[in-house]
Order: structure tokens, then C-alpha cells, then sequence
């Protein structure tokens, strides 16, 4: 039975590591053939001609970043309204919990995909001159640095419970939980962040994602506070 056990382990760890080096390689992968792209965009006739051919012009990485900014937030939205849906366990009889769990965590990888383009894409931005020191360093960006600053703090931290996914059994439940609960202060600081750094923040449709996302959290995190209390009577 030991023999097993320690097996068992070993396996659980190498699958962990393995996940964490796939995502690490694919996002790391993705930023490469971003950086690169817009490099011979910019610097190369080829490139020049693509760009003319897409229509492309200088605004276009402006545009580019706050539509991925919008999408990793919906994303985001997303991933914390399914998490808490499977704390309340309001889900649990109509979708399979593997299901329920590989979608949040999807969700959750997606939403960190999407921010880092929504990042990386202001370094071709002509307004503002980005470097991968602003956009990784918290508050000493050009625009808006408190504001920014707390964007890139919160993507830092939806890293981290995104990755403690595949580190459940090394942590231990109780400890993950705890750990998990760093999501709220992801989705508050990615608000915060949308409100007072984007552009679109005054737009209609924006103020709708911000307030109908906002209003499901929080009545869902309400719900599942009642229904602990009720349970623990």
C-alpha cells in the first residue's frame, strides 16, 4: 500500500509540473510571436506591406488593447461568477463537477491569455512609450500609473490562483481555499482598474458590464455566506 501511495504522489507531481510548464511555455510562446510580429510590422517592408494590406495603421494597437482588455474582463467576469456558482453549489446537480472545475479553470487562463496581450500590446502604442518595465512593474507606468499599477498587481494574483489549481494536493484543501479567496481581490482590482484606467469606462456598455458583473458577485458571494451560516445551524 506505501508503495503505491508514493507512486501515486510522484505522479501527482510530475502532472503538476508538467501543467505548469505547458501553461508557462504557451504564454511565454504567445508573447514571443507577439513581440516578434509587431517587430517586422514596424521594421520591415514586408511588413509595411501587411500592415497597408490589413489596414493596420498606428491607432490599430490602441484599439487592439482595450478590445482585449474588454474580453479578459469578461473572462474574468466569468471565471469568478463560475467560482462562486460552484462554492454555492447551485450547479452541482445539473453539470458534472470535472466539468464545472476544468471551466473555471479555463476560464481562468483564457482571462490571463487576453490580459497579457491587453499588456502587451501598448509597447506598439504611439501615444504613450511602453516598456516591459511599465507594463511588469506596478506605478511607474506613463498612464495613470496608480491605477495601472493596481491592473498589473491583479494580474499577478490571478497568476498565482490560477496556477494553485495544480498544486490542490500539495497545498492542501483547507490552505487552497484560503489561497482562492485572493480571486475577490483580483476581480475588485481589475474593476477598479477598468473604471479608473480605461478610456471605455464611460461608455454605456461598459458601465453595464461593470455593474451587472458587480451586482452577480455580489449577490452571489451574499448567497453563499447565508447558505454557510444556514448550514453550520
Amino acid at each position: 500500500m506505501t508503495t503505491v501511495t508514493n507512486t501515486n504522489t510522484s505522479t501527482d507531481y510530475w502532472d503538476t509540473a508538467l501543467a505548469v510548464i505547458f501553461s508557462l511555455v504557451v504564454g511565454a510562446l504567445g508573447g514571443l510571436v507577439l513581440l516578434g510580429t509587431g517587430w517586422l510590422l514596424l521594421n520591415t517592408s514586408v511588413g509595411t506591406t501587411v500592415a497597408s494590406a490589413l489596414a493596420l495603421t498606428e491607432k490599430t494597437p490602441w484599439y487592439f488593447t482595450r478590445s482585449a482588455g474588454t474580453v479578459a474582463y469578461l473572462l474574468l467576469a466569468g471565471s469568478t461568477i463560475w467560482g462562486l456558482l460552484l462554492s454555492t453549489k447551485l450547479i452541482k446537480d445539473t453539470i458534472p463537477a470535472a466539468l464545472s472545475l476544468a471551466m473555471h479553470n479555463i476560464l481562468s487562463w483564457l482571462a490571463i491569455v487576453l490580459t497579457g496581450l491587453h499588456a502587451l500590446a501598448l509597447l506598439w502604442d504611439s501615444y504613450y512609450t511602453y516598456t516591459l518595465s511599465d507594463l511588469t512593474i506596478p506605478f511607474i507606468g506613463p498612464y495613470k500609473p496608480g491605477w495601472v499599477g493596481l491592473g498589473i498587481i491583479g494580474f499577478y494574483l490571478m497568476f498565482l490562483t490560477s496556477v494553485s489549481f495544480n498544486f490542490r494536493k500539495q497545498i492542501g484543501q483547507k490552505r487552497w481555499r484560503q489561497l482562492h479567496y485572493a480571486t475577490f481581490g483580483v476581480y475588485i482590482l481589475a474593476t477598479v482598474h477598468g473604471v479608473m484606467a480605461g478610456t471605455d469606462s464611460g461608455n454605456l456598455g461598459m458601465q453595464v458590464l461593470y455593474w451587472a458583473s458587480g451586482l452577480i458577485v455580489l449577490f452571489l458571494t451574499n448567497f453563499r455566506l447565508l447558505a454557510g451560516k444556514v448550514g453550520r445551524e
